[in-house]
């Protein structure tokens, strides 16, 4: 897992992931490879962060200490098992 920061939020990715932040527009998409998109995450007016996530994950929302998780539902089944 590798840990960035999304203004005020930690946010812990599967290796395989990559994020891409607009901080002008408070928002990241997050991808896997070059082109395959899997979700978007930005604060609203409201100041709170929301998700939208397009494909099958997993994510962890710790709010007391500001910590989002995202993972692959397969991987987080295959740990479980």
């Amino acid at each position: 897992m590798k840990e960035i920061t999304f203004f005020d939020w930690k946010v812990s990715l599967q290796d395989d992931l990559i994020a891409v932040t607009d901080f002008q527009t408070k928002k990241m998409v997050i991808m896997e490879g070059a082109l395959d998109l899997h979700g978007v995450i930005w604060i609203d007016e409201h100041n709170e962060l929301q998700i939208k996530p397009s494909w099958d994950c997993v994510i962890s929302i710790n709010s007391k200490e500001k910590i989002l998780t995202i993972r692959h539902v397969d991987k987080v089944l295959r740990t479980e098992e």
